[in-house]
């Protein structure tokens, strides 16, 4: 069978979101008036009004954003879903609900593994990218919705053609390869060689390190990069310097992305967003397990945690913000971080997580609203009192990985 090349398609999604819409916000903020000094003496006192001058400017242009963020959504948290198109093929390589906390600045990404078994209405059970072929962006959304349980507001639908000249318009990106990677198909025309360590990497190299997965990681590790590489992308788009770039982006792109977002909305979102900082972009990834159906191979999917990260990280209205504490008592390592992601995501206030002796059911302890807030997100636990609120996941909440 050939082996076609697999590109990143979340980081021309991000730029979307970001310069679509003409990249009038970064030329307007270019052209804003600037503090200058009138001499050497008043040198340092002009520098110290120019900086001030610039974080009113921007905790203005941030209020007025969200202004517009009113008008233009009507809700203060958004749920859209991203793909990345095989026009070829006609399926999605890549599959993103990203959840969107406007008042917050925060974004969510949740990546569900493009082999994921699932039901597509109509068709039976199918690999999720397939849904694209079967009735495009918008059956798609729909079977991502189901999913997770999370209603969905909008679609991106990204055509990766102008992948690699849209990294390169950026001048490259700072990646840390992380091991060496090798890989050659001739069929396929697929030629991996990157040395491990921090490098600058071109568009053509970025390509390569987020299509390889030839490693023990597979997939999970292409997602993974794709996450990393969208952090760099949103570090470079966030610094002013970087801002001249964005109408050359715009051009590159319009016609590799089809969208149900107006130019209003993209707009306000654009000015909303502008210079966010990298860490306000939390990612995490659906748990599942790699198997086989007949003699299709697969990715099934944990359904009860699918749902259970829909309902925390997607949910229309903001949680109480009392303290959180998650005590991993599933004896599997490493579960709490499903639970930290996702609770974070959706904007709970998780204090600590900490691990637990393994205890047979998951338990909700505490007597304070944010308690009684997790009981309806985690219908299956059983409760009792406390005067801390904790999150006692134990072996009925290990993922089926």
């Amino acid at each position: 069978m050939r082996i076609r090349p697999r590109q990143s398609y979340l980081l021309i999604g991000l730029i979307a979101v970001l310069s679509i819409a003409s990249g009038f916000a970064a030329y307007r903020h270019l052209h804003e008036p600037l503090v200058h000094s009138v001499s050497d003496e008043t040198k340092s006192v002009s520098e110290a009004v120019k900086s001030l001058s610039s974080h009113v400017t921007q905790a203005v242009t941030i209020r007025l954003a969200q202004r517009d963020i009113t008008s233009a959504f009507h809700k203060r948290r958004l749920n859209f879903v991203i793909l990345g198109t095989q026009e070829d093929e006609g399926t999605t390589d890549s599959i993103i609900l990203a959840h969107v906390d406007l008042d917050r600045r925060l974004a969510t990404l949740i990546s569900i593994p493009r082999d994921s078994w699932v039901l597509i209405p109509g068709h039976g059970f199918q690999k999720i990218n397939a849904a694209y072929a079967f009735g495009g962006a918008k059956l798609a959304g729909q079977v991502v919705a189901t999913v997770l349980g999370a209603h969905v507001d909008a679609t991106i639908a990204v055509d990766p053609v102008g992948a690699k000249q849209i990294v390169d318009a950026m001048g490259g990106l700072n990646i840390n390869v992380e091991h060496d990677m090798g890989y050659d198909d001739n069929y396929g025309n697929l030629h991996i060689h990157l040395r491990k360590g921090e490098q600058f990497l071109n568009g053509g190299q970025v390509l390569e390190y987020m299509r390889f997965r030839h490693d023990v990681e597979s997939d999970c590790g292409r997602m993974r990069r794709q996450q990393q590489v969208l952090h760099e992308i949103a570090r470079e788009l966030g610094a002013p310097q970087n801002w001249t770039k964005i109408p050359r982006l715009v051009s590159l792109m319009r016609k590799d992305v089809k969208t149900t977002l107006n130019d209003a909305q993209m707009q306000a979102l654009i000015e909303l967003y502008r210079g966010v900082p990298a860490d306000n972009v939390r990612t995490l990834t659906l748990p599942g397990r790699a198997d086989f159906v007949g003699d299709v191979s697969v990715v099934l999917i944990d359904d009860w945690w699918a749902r259970i990260i829909g309902r925390v990280v997607c949910s229309p209205n903001d949680p109480p913000q009392g303290v959180l504490l998650i005590a991993n008592a599933t004896g599997v390592p490493n579960v709490s971080q499903i639970a930290v992601s996702a609770l974070r995501g959706g904007g709970w206030n998780v204090q600590s997580a900490i691990d637990e002796p393994t205890k047979a059911r998951s338990t909700i302890v505490g007597d304070a609203v944010v308690a009684e807030s997790l009981a309806l997100a985690f219908t299956d636990f059983a409760r009792r009192p406390g005067n801390q609120t904790v999150l006692e996941l134990g072996a009925d909440a290990q993922p089926k990985i």
